[in-house]
């Protein structure tokens, strides 16, 4: 009884009778089948080749990405934006569009574009953000451009920002200090001194503290002076680290 029950079972088989109706069928449709499988094959090796030359494209990018990295710690600020522009038109978007618009905005920081910079902070921030560190370095590469750019509201805006995103990051009291100019710039000094009183007492002992602390003396003694220049240009070289998010990478 159980052996009638296997051949039933295999005469039911789906596998079985697949095969028993495809051998007649290929037998009189040898054309078409020829055909179809050599369509198949066609697509399988045109899907073969297009991922091998998108790996290839994806390396050559991420070359690309480096030297323009290089380019930007050397100084040739014009090679970067160029390899930049060359990059951002095969890989407008992924990590090396957005280390691609992060380069570029850094390069036309230095140039003095500072609008131009904004925008192309701005398109790397969704491309970066999860990346370590880019997130808070792009926004306060967005302040620093809109500081420089007398865009005092839409600095402030962005510092906040930062601060309130990142506030254990260590552009913390940068983008505090920035805070303070941007008030000071507007005439709003009551705000400016109180950054510059909690850039001093949350970070004791460092060049921070001694910048806030020359800036509250000015203010309380003369109502109000606002120096020019560079607002990355705050602290000395040789008295902070390195914060320019192009040498960080």
């Amino acid at each position: 009884m159980p052996r009638q029950w296997v051949k039933e079972e295999l005469r039911h088989d789906p596998l079985k009778n697949f095969i028993e109706k495809a051998i007649p069928y290929v037998k009189s449709h040898k054309e078409t089948v020829i055909a179809s499988a050599a369509g198949v094959v066609i697509i399988i090796a045109i899907t073969l080749l297009t991922t091998s030359r998108m790996k290839k494209a994806s390396l050559l990018a991420d070359e690309q990405v480096g030297f323009a990295a290089m380019y930007l710690r050397a100084g040739y600020v014009d090679q970067t934006i160029q390899l930049c522009d060359q990059i951002l038109q095969s890989h407008p978007a992924g990590i090396q569009g957005g280390y691609a618009n992060f380069y570029k905005a850094e390069s036309l920081y230095l140039k003095k574009n500072y609008d131009e910079a904004v925008k192309h902070y701005q398109n790397a921030l969704p491309l970066l953000r999860k990346k370590e560190d880019m997130g808070a370095m792009l926004i306060f590469g967005i302040g620093n451009s809109q500081e420089a750019a007398a865009k005092y509201q839409e600095a402030i805006n962005s510092y906040k920002q930062l601060t309130d995103e990142y506030p254990a990051h260590y552009l913390v009291p940068e983008s505090q200090l920035g805070l303070a100019r941007c008030y000071e710039a507007t005439g709003d000094l009551q705000s400016a001194i109180s950054y510059y009183q909690t850039v001093g007492s949350l970070h004791p002992a460092t060049i921070y503290k001694n910048i806030a602390d020359a800036r509250l003396k000015l203010l309380q003694g003369s109502g109000g002076i606002v120096t020019e220049g560079n607002p990355r240009g705050t602290i000395p070289q040789n008295q902070a680290n390195d914060n320019s998010p192009a040498t960080s990478k």
